[in-house]
């Protein structure tokens, strides 16, 4: 039903190889944006034929909820029907688009504002487009592939911390769009996501409050935004539109055409933990030792539903100490707490290591050092070789290399990335014609001498060599000769 129901694993072995290898090769970073937004689904594809299923795992950052209409929300409803919806529904509500409509709009919105809801009869509820999403949907035609008949689903494995819903409120066809402007009601508080959790899923809290909501006002071709947001600290909703911000009610909020709603996760044992912790702070009870922890993790303490286990390792290096490039802005990374603090934290959530002393890895430092002398002699030396590579007049040979890989090497000699780069990978700018390997035409290549990519090559590795050979232009020596001639009549003159 979704963008995210769309993907379909032929072959989970082949899947995992796959992945394995694309994680030796790329690094997985991590940010606050992945920390706050991402979740986790398991996508099942299921033939109906032998039973076999097909798992995959995939990332998410929102969710992308079709908005059913009657004959989809009829068979979500119903207990006797099998709950499969066509994918993309959208319902019946495709308004007529102009500038009535637009009009139209505003005036149904102070309608509705001022009408019960119950006036209008049975409504969509966010639910019912989470439903939707989740429910098993018929393959058919090319999605089919090796299965001869089957269906695919899909359930939430991990939920994130703030929940992106974004409705699917524009349709766009070959020659015109239209936007869908049917009411979907939605919680304040307390939306229940169980249903959609995964059996074996290890997420505890699967409930969310709202934060926030973006309207659009106005059709498939024009409009204006508009958000409503809770402030925490006062638990009031304002409208934010443009330059102006103004208090609104809550019903004002949930009559809201939304467009794209932001949940986040809510705890009531996770706000009882914190107001514990802070009160055990102000006991100043006597300690005997001292503890390090992570600032990056207490931020998630104090404002996550589910922080996780504690992680110091943004301030370690692996072998437990300090690395010395952190050194100078150590006191940013950590937080000292009494062993009692300490030891709640830590009896709660696990994780660790626990650090009771600060130091310099010695380790690191001598790797440093090495990593630095490192840099210093491979610049120095292609300094050296290009300097003579540009001095020729007419070099025999050109060695073509990759600039992707040169400006990797580049950022590492002049001490931009920490780490030295892979092998030396020219594929991108070889092409192979009646067996031999010639460069690729538009190539990003640069040129040296035969002298520095030996070089290079005997320190990274890789290839394959991409050679260029200037042609060589043969004069006739009766030409020459009549050059010279004139070369030294015109001398003597």
């Amino acid at each position: 039903a979704g963008g995210l129901k769309g993907f379909l694993t032929v072959d989970n072995t082949c899947s995992q190889s796959t992945s394995a290898k694309r994680k030796k090769q790329h690094k997985k970073y991590r940010s606050v944006i992945s920390d706050i937004f991402d979740g986790t689904v398991i996508s099942s594809v299921q033939c109906l034929t032998c039973d076999r299923v097909s798992v995959t795992l995939e990332t998410f950052q929102d969710l992308s909820l079709p908005i059913p209409g009657k004959e989809d929300l009829a068979k979500l409803h119903s207990s006797s029907h099998p709950t499969i919806v066509k994918a993309g529904s959208c319902g019946e509500a495709y308004a007529p688009q102009g500038w009535i409509a637009f009009f139209m709009e505003y005036v149904k919105r102070f309608v509705v504002s001022c009408v019960p809801s119950w006036f209008w009869g049975p409504v969509v509820t966010l639910q019912d487009c989470l439903a939707a999403f989740f429910a098993r949907d018929e393959l058919k035609g090319k999605e089919l592939y090796w299965l001869r008949n089957g269906v695919k689903f899909c359930k939430v494995q991990k939920f994130p911390e703030i929940l992106c819903i974004h409705l699917k409120r524009f349709r766009h066809e070959l020659m015109f769009s239209t936007k869908i402007s049917t009411h979907v009601s939605f919680p304040l508080e307390g939306l229940d996501l169980q249903p959609f959790l995964a059996k074996d899923s290890p997420a505890q809290i699967v409930t969310y409050d709202l934060l926030s909501v973006i309207c659009h006002h106005g059709t498939a071709s024009s409009g204006h935004y508009i958000a409503y947001c809770r402030n925490n600290l006062n638990n009031l909703w304002y409208e934010f539109d443009d330059q102006s911000v103004t208090e609104v009610s809550e019903s004002t909020v949930q009559n809201a055409e939304a467009y794209v709603l932001f949940y986040r996760k809510s705890s009531e044992e996770a706000q009882k933990e914190r107001r514990r912790i802070s009160n055990l702070l102000n006991i100043m009870e006597p300690s005997l030792l001292q503890f390090y922890i992570s600032r990056q993790w207490l931020n998630k303490f104090k404002t996550f539903a589910e922080p996780g286990p504690i992680s110091n390792n943004d301030f370690l290096c692996i072998h437990g100490g300090i690395p010395p490039r952190k050194a100078s802005y150590i006191e940013d990374l950590v937080l000292m707490l009494p062993q009692n603090i300490w030891d709640n934290l830590y009896s709660r959530y696990g994780g660790g290591p626990a650090v009771n002393h600060l130091y310099i890895c010695h380790t690191c430092q001598i790797e440093l050092e090495k990593i630095e002398k490192r840099r210093k002699t491979e610049l120095e030396i292609f300094i050296r070789l290009n300097r003579a590579f540009q001095e020729e007049d007419s070099p025999a040979t050109f060695y073509c290399i990759s600039m992707q890989w040169f400006r990797e090497w580049e950022s590492f000699v002049k001490g931009k990335d920490g780490d030295p780069p892979g092998p030396i990978d020219n594929t991108k700018i070889a092409v192979t014609k009646c067996g031999n390997v010639m460069l690729k035409q538009g190539a990003d290549s640069g040129q040296i001498s035969e002298e520095t990519w030996n070089f290079l090559q005997s320190i990274y590795g890789g290839g394959p060599e991409v050679i260029l050979r200037p042609p060589v232009v043969h004069v006739d020596p009766d030409v020459l000769q009549a050059e010279e001639k004139i070369e030294v009549e015109t001398r003597s003159l």
